[in-house]
């Protein structure tokens, strides 16, 4: 009987995907065994958007304003809790000493930051799925759902996982990245239509918000499930190119920043406790 020896680039592949994988199971069982902390985190979250919502409405929740921020804040949800993880979760492993060994790994350093990267953005897309389920019903029906939307939110969750890379890599060689990441994530809830669609902004500060994590990916999917809009029409005015261009190079940035925080920490013995 003859075998077939495969190529040595799919027993990497598999071992990279097996990797990643196990990352996002151990992310889960360790979000499972942390329940109460869960639970806790879904409390703020939902009561965070009802005291959003009271505040630009004025004493009450108006449907139709919430529908077109909910997206934009899903996407909040999604950044806060995969920057939050990636950056608590990198400096518990660096002071325990975890990290320095999973650098030992005969896996290539690309396939661990991808399965980290992997595991941190499902949590986060985890719990805006339970707040979905929870303040859809008050926003279906002001909300189109159309299939067209996925790709803006693709986009979105790519430029979401680029900042979380990007203030993990800071967290390596930054002291005190702690307070940085509040300053962060609450430009963020601001800026990226969380509280009021982005274009009804002042010009100005519509072109700096525009130029922040997901804003762009989260207004582009508003604008298909609550205005009607199609991707050929976000194409021709340039919105998708600068979401996908945007997403890219948040992706590229966090990337960059990432293994450059990861070196300078083998350089200087950073790396463990």
């Amino acid at each position: 009987m003859t075998t077939v020896a495969l190529p040595a680039g799919s027993g990497q592949l598999g071992h990279g995907l097996r990797m990643i994988g196990n990352e996002v199971r151990k992310v889960l069982h360790l979000t499972w065994a942390n329940r109460a902390a869960l639970i806790f985190q879904l409390g703020f979250m939902t009561v965070l958007y009802w005291m959003i919502q009271y505040f630009v409405g004025g004493g009450r929740v108006v449907p139709e304003l919430a529908a077109q921020t909910f997206v934009a804040y899903l996407a909040f949800v999604v950044t806060y809790v995969s920057l939050l993880r990636m950056a608590s979760g990198l400096l518990e492993e660096v002071h325990t000493g975890t990290f320095m060994q999973s650098l030992l790994s005969p896996l290539r350093p690309w396939v661990l930051s991808t399965g980290r990267l992997v595991a941190v953005v499902v949590e986060g897309m985890l719990v805006a799925a339970v707040l979905a389920v929870i303040f859809l019903p008050l926003l279906v029906s002001h909300l189109d759902f159309r299939w067209q939307a996925i790709v803006p939110a693709v986009f979105t969750l790519v430029d979401a996982a680029g900042f979380a890379m990007l203030i993990g890599g800071l967290a390596l060689f930054v002291t005190g990245v702690g307070a940085v990441m509040h300053v962060l994530w609450n430009l963020l809830l601001m800026l990226n239509g969380s509280f009021v669609p982005i274009y009804v902004f002042p010009a100005w500060l519509e072109a700096v918000a525009k130029f922040w994590p997901t804003a762009l990916g989260a207004d582009a999917t508003r604008q298909i499930l609550s205005d009607g809009a199609s991707l050929t029409e976000l194409w021709s005015d340039f919105t998708m190119p600068l979401v996908i261009g945007h997403a890219l190079l948040m992706l590229l940035l966090g990337w960059v920043v990432f293994h450059i925080g990861i070196r300078r920490g083998l350089k200087r013995g950073r790396l463990g406790p």
